[in-house]
């Protein structure tokens, strides 16, 4: 009787961790800016990037840098000209999001989720 019950609350744990995962990949992928947005953004770099290297792509799309936000690959951004969060991701960066309901770091792991199942799909 004790294994079944601790099988229980492991299949309910598994369920619960599976339907927040897809839950969280549904809302990243609608928080994703389509290429022309421009305005205050996210710009989510792969994990690893440099400071450096993210913020050689940051200029070279022409983003102005708000602030970085405590991991070295997701910046706060900013730019007037329409198509900001198309020349970031030309420039390297995996998307761009705004109002986001999460927090930062989770949003870059959701990110870089998302840009790597986007490249599988054909």
């Amino acid at each position: 009787m004790r294994a079944s019950a601790h099988y229980l609350a492991l299949m309910l744990f598994v369920t619960v961790l599976a339907i927040w995962l897809a839950a969280m990949a549904i809302i990243m992928r609608h928080a994703a800016l389509p290429p022309e947005a421009s305005g205050l953004m996210l710009a989510v770099f792969e994990p690893g990037t440099s400071e450096d290297e993210a913020f050689a792509g940051l200029t070279q799309a022409g983003a102005r840098v708000v602030r970085p936000s405590g991991l070295g690959f997701i910046w706060v951004v900013a730019g007037d000209e329409p198509g900001l969060a198309g020349r970031l991701t030309r420039a390297g960066a995996l998307g761009a999001y705004r109002d986001l309901p999460i927090s930062p770091v989770i949003a870059g792991c959701f990110a870089v989720a998302d840009a790597k199942l986007a490249r599988l799909a054909p």
